[in-house]
């Protein structure tokens, strides 16, 4: 049962990462620079390598909650900013 449990913890957490990176990757790149973030090759390094660490450690972990935060920071602060100036 537990092992059940972090396993779907595992795939939900590394669909969240999935997702992050996904949408970084059709964001346009000049919109990253002008919303004062990180570049967006830098933010597809980031993203990658959190989906990485979160496929080999799993989402619980530590390393994998580091993933997990970076990919809802994407998803949370990064995404909306690209989304309101490119919006317009």
């Amino acid at each position: 049962m537990l092992e059940t449990a972090m396993f779907l913890v595992t795939i939900l957490t590394l669909a969240l990462a999935a997702w992050a990176l996904i949408d970084c990757a059709l964001r346009p790149a000049a919109a990253f620079p002008a919303v004062d973030r990180q570049t967006k090759p830098a933010w597809l390094i980031f993203l990658a390598i959190a989906a990485v660490v979160i496929f080999i450690f799993g989402g619980i972990s530590l390393l994998g909650m580091g993933g997990v935060v970076l990919s809802v920071y994407y998803l949370v602060d990064v995404r909306t900013k690209v989304l309101a100036i490119t919006r317009r």
